[in-house]
């Protein structure tokens, strides 16, 4: 019964081609007001519901009947539409048809803001349909073999659930059907200084939640002309075969509970056209984003324009270094691989700790999401295998190890700062770390970073060569336990961490 997910979305009445600001008309009475201007809005539900989503490729008799109710309720509603396209590169691109009861105008205003205007005449490969006062919550995700994914959101009135519904899509359709790999990673490039010449690297940054992606992508470092940087995506790219990295967004959805900490953004949240979702407003029209009373899952979707250090790019045309950030409470601050099988064992192992902030009760414990990507459809192995497919056929991409938490226990440990981390990379890029071959860790570690005290955060120092020894040992076996679970992996990837 896979027509009840393929057929045209019925509709009472259809409203299409509505300009963004037709849009936020339609939603105004919806919108917190506050002394900015600008767009807030308030959901019901605050976060994605990770839970409650399921890939279904032959529905079952109760996804079947769920389906029929909605397709007829869907016939007397009012439905809003927007087309809009992923990514922007005219031999990349991914059409999307957006469809919002009309109840809930300001989901179709996100939409229109956070992705690119339509460019040529070309059929949908997504489809995402929104009724937010549906009373059970499932979100329906069907991917057919011709290339196409639909995506039913049901009983919840998040904007991030739509967000999520056209890039976890078109990852899966740029690994499965068009050859390359959907990345949950930022994206940016380097002008950097490197034995006294110019060079540009670009940069690819992966990292679970509260590990440093997003502040490693837009921090500038502090570099001064001929050096810089610019920031083309913050949260999913599109890999080729060659490295080529398309871009995805036109807007950055940031998580608002740091964004006070950083002036350039907190401006960026400012402009006319962002739009606030789950942001405290308080009763004179204050905009507080350390209050969390709400959620401390605020958002704001901000215009790259609004953002220093960007530029009309999001593509990034060829990845010199991977950066797979960790908060770990036991490595150095920074780790060179040595092969491109490693690599893709790393991108397979998705690695940090859960914090107190997290379960205070499981502080420490390491825990592990496929390619860092808590979207992949189905198969995991093939990240892994398609990723180290690359890498082979590009040599020279360098993929390095980053942490950002401590060296030497999650409560005494040497805390790893940003500056640290900061310092620790610009070393890597200008290729002035000293390094040595770790025969415990199995890559390469830092005997000496310009301007960091590799004293404190020596772990043979902190721990003890012996104990060091046996808590490796220990974490080597995790490792390779995780790595087993895939048993179609390729066997050079599962043989890296040997």
């Amino acid at each position: 019964m896979r027509h009840l997910f393929t057929d045209p979305v019925p509709a009472g009445n259809l409203l299409t081609n509505l300009q963004p600001d037709e849009l936020r008309m339609m939603a105004k009475k919806y919108e917190i007001p506050n002394r900015w201007g600008t767009a807030v809005y308030h959901s019901q539900i605050r976060s994605r519901s990770a839970k409650n989503t399921y890939v279904i490729y032959d529905p079952d008799e109760e996804q079947q009947e769920r389906m029929r109710k909605l397709r007829e309720y869907l016939q007397g509603a009012d439905l809003v539409r927007v087309e809009r396209d992923v990514g922007q590169h005219p031999n990349n691109r991914f059409r999307v048809l957006y469809y919002a009861t009309r109840s809930y105008p300001h989901l179709a205003y996100f939409f229109s803001r956070n992705m690119f205007e339509p460019v040529g005449d070309r059929q949908p490969e997504i489809i995402i349909v929104q009724v937010p006062e549906w009373p059970e919550r499932f979100i329906y995700v069907h991917p057919t073999r011709g290339a196409r994914v639909y995506t039913y959101i049901m009983g919840s009135d998040y904007y991030g659930e739509a967000k999520m519904g056209a890039l976890r899509a078109s990852m899966h359709i740029m690994r499965d059907h068009r050859g390359g790999l959907g990345l949950h990673a930022g994206s940016k490039y380097y002008r950097v200084l490197r034995h006294g010449k110019l060079v540009q690297l670009g940069a690819v940054i992966f990292g679970l939640s509260g590990t440093g992606k997003t502040t490693i992508t837009v921090n500038n470092h502090g570099f001064q002309p001929p050096e810089g940087i610019t920031i083309l995506q913050d949260d999913i790219v599109m890999m080729n075969g060659q490295t080529y990295c398309y871009g995805t967004e036109r807007s950055f959805y940031v998580k608002t509970d740091s964004v006070s900490e950083q002036p350039d953004l907190l401006r960026a949240t400012q402009v006319d056209t962002a739009i606030g979702e789950n942001v405290w407003v308080d009763e004179q029209g204050e905009v507080d984003f350390d209050n969390w009373e709400l959620t401390t899952n605020g958002r704001c979707l901000v215009p790259r324009f609004a953002i220093p250090h960007t530029d009309d790019r999001i593509d990034l045309s060829r990845t010199d270094v991977v950066f797979f950030n960790t908060r770990r409470y036991d490595l150095p601050p920074i780790g060179r691989l040595v092969s491109p099988a490693q690599a893709a064992a790393f991108l397979m192992l998705g690695e940090s700790t859960i914090t107190s902030a997290d379960d205070p009760a499981r502080a420490g414990e390491s825990k592990r999401v496929v390619a860092f990507d808590p979207f992949i459809m189905v198969k995991p192995h093939k990240q892994g295998n398609r990723f180290y497919e690359i890498l082979k056929a590009n040599p020279h991409v360098q993929a390095y190890l980053i942490n950002t938490g401590k060296v030497g226990g999650i409560e005494e440990g040497n805390k790893i700062t940003p500056q640290i981390t900061m310092k620790s990379i610009e070393a890597i890029l200008r290729d002035t770390v000293e390094w040595e071959f770790d025969p415990i860790l199995g890559y390469d570690t830092p005997k000496n970073i310009p301007g960091v005290d590799m004293n404190q955060f020596n772990p043979y120092e902190v721990y003890g060569p012996e104990e060091y020894g046996r808590l490796m040992g220990k974490l080597r076996e995790e490792r390779k336990n995780w790595l087993a679970k895939f048993p179609d992996l390729h066997p050079d990837i599962i043989a890296a961490l040997d």
